[in-house]
């Protein structure tokens, strides 16, 4: 089953997707520096190497989109150093899904370290219309929850009934791929919040499809974003098979360049077609390419 357009439902929805205006594409190393946030700068244009980094605005998302049978997508922010960007990149978020109504959904980004402030701002963010948090950056410690700024991010995912999505790094992948996540710390606080869905990008880490951890809670979600510059298509059925078909969440990590050997341009279809030959059901592939986050943000979909 390769074709999107075969999908039973309301269509396929991207849960992972990051989106720039054309002025920070057009130079991202300084525009980092410029807004003091250099560790984002060496990731998306890193010197002395070849950046699988593409740039889109909403624009040429939409284009993308339609040419790939996408019906949404939700932008995720990024794990900013500084409060100040977050509440930057909420704003884009916000103003593009006001033009974009049922195409583009956000979620809202915030840096916990900057305390009250930080709580204040992620609320404004979902009150302008963001429907989840994320993606976040768990600090590389397994007791970052004693944090109590921490704490009061999912505290108000809690009261706002939003869902969160963490970044998480496989540790099977070694230190180029960056900072440790403490998956048991992130099994435990899905435990510890039962009324927060939780989401971790790319596959948790290997948590989606790897014994080691215990039982997996069900309020745990995990997202195929980058899988196919982590692992074989194989990875998805192992999912599937670990985690369920209802916890397994489409996201490409648009507009990277997933098949970097092949292509020099970020797009939604190829991708689309090796979770469709992945050898899954009809309906297990509805459910990842977009019954289950449609679920988990189903207030927020027009």
């Amino acid at each position: 089953m390769g074709d999107p357009a075969s999908i039973p439902g309301d269509g396929v929805i991207d849960a992972h997707v990051h989106i720039y205006p054309a002025d920070v594409a057009a130079n991202p190393a300084a525009w980092g520096a410029s807004r003091g946030e250099t560790a984002w700068a060496e990731c998306v244009a890193p010197r002395g190497r070849r950046s699988i980094q593409g740039w889109a605005d909403p624009g040429t998302a939409i284009a993308d989109m339609d040419g790939a049978g996408v019906a949404a997508c939700v932008m995720l922010g990024w794990y900013w150093e500084r409060q100040e960007t977050c509440d930057l990149q909420n704003g884009w978020h916000a103003q593009w899904i006001r033009r974009h109504p049922g195409r583009l959904l956000g979620f809202a980004t915030v840096q916990p370290s900057a305390g009250q402030r930080a709580i204040d701002a992620l609320e404004r963010a979902l009150d302008s219309g963001l429907c989840g948090i994320g993606e976040l950056l768990p600090p590389a410690r397994e007791d970052f929850l004693e944090d109590q700024w921490w704490r009061r991010v999912f505290e108000t995912a809690e009261a706002r009934a939003v869902p969160v999505t963490l970044h998480a790094t496989d540790p099977e992948s070694g230190p180029a791929a960056g900072p440790p996540t403490p998956l048991g710390a992130c099994v435990s606080l899905a435990r510890e919040f039962p009324r927060v869905n939780i989401i971790m990008a790319h596959l948790g880490g290997g948590l989606a499809f790897r014994d080691g951890h215990g039982p997996l809670p069900p309020n745990l979600y995990f997202d195929t974003a980058a899988s196919p510059l982590l692992y074989d298509s194989g990875v998805f059925r192992r999912a599937v098979d670990r985690a369920g078909a209802d916890r397994v969440v489409y996201g490409s990590d648009y507009p990277l360049i997933l098949y970097p050997r092949e292509a020099r341009k970020a797009g939604f279809g190829r991708f689309l077609g090796e979770i469709g030959g992945a050898g899954l059901s009809l309906d297990e592939t509805s459910r990842i390419l977009g019954g289950n986050i449609r679920r988990l943000i189903a207030g927020h979909l027009t």
